[in-house]
């Protein structure tokens, strides 16, 4: 997946932010948790106030991420 988050990091930078959380790392556990985020990969685009617009989990194609970043990206 990493791939496809950093080819979309480059075509969206300066649209959206886009942040990675190890989930290995303790101090994740919150931020997950409060985005309903499980298992690995998982992937959640948040709206221009900061409530969750979309959620995925497991590997996802690259076009579905993509159509995600625009409609956050449009909003």
């Amino acid at each position: 997946m990493t791939p496809i988050v950093d080819g979309l990091e480059e075509e969206f930078g300066g649209q959206v932010s886009i942040i990675r959380l190890d989930a290995a790392q303790p101090e994740n556990a919150e931020l997950q948790t409060q985005y309903g985020l499980r298992g690995h990969p998982s992937f959640a685009t948040l709206d221009a106030s900061g409530q969750i617009a979309d959620l995925f989990f497991g590997p996802q194609e690259e076009a579905l991420l993509r159509q995600a970043m625009i409609n956050v990206a449009s909003s």
